[in-house]
């Protein structure tokens, strides 16, 4: 069964259609990760994760991990902030997010023995 060409052309501009609506689906705003903050963090934990500002979210979240959980941190607080730093200055680089771990680590070391 051929379909003529006014047929293709309307079929066409209908998958189109919905392609577009498909796609705009997908940014929804208000979908950020972190629904929740903290401002400051006990304790030491293992990994961090930056996630910049994106479709659906408009803020910048920063994730700290430790071996059982995840927590977000509010990115006004001195903690995140002093991570941003860290990750600017080491250009975003993945294999040397321990350089800032390690310097929250030194940080809260001089502050227990005060």
């Amino acid at each position: 069964m051929a379909l003529s060409q006014r047929n293709c052309v309307v079929l066409l501009v209908f998958v189109a259609a919905v392609c577009m609506e498909l796609y705009q689906a997908q940014i929804v705003l208000g979908r950020c990760s972190c629904p929740v903050t903290i401002k400051f963090i006990k304790g030491n934990f293992s990994d961090f994760q930056v996630l910049e500002r994106r479709p659906g979210c408009d803020k910048t979240e920063l994730v700290s991990e430790n071996s059982t959980e995840r927590i977000c941190l509010n990115t006004m607080g001195n903690l995140a902030k002093a991570f941003l730093k860290c990750w600017e200055r080491i250009n975003k680089d993945e294999s040397r997010k321990m350089e800032c771990i390690e310097r929250k680590r030194k940080a809260d070391d001089r502050t227990s023995e005060d």
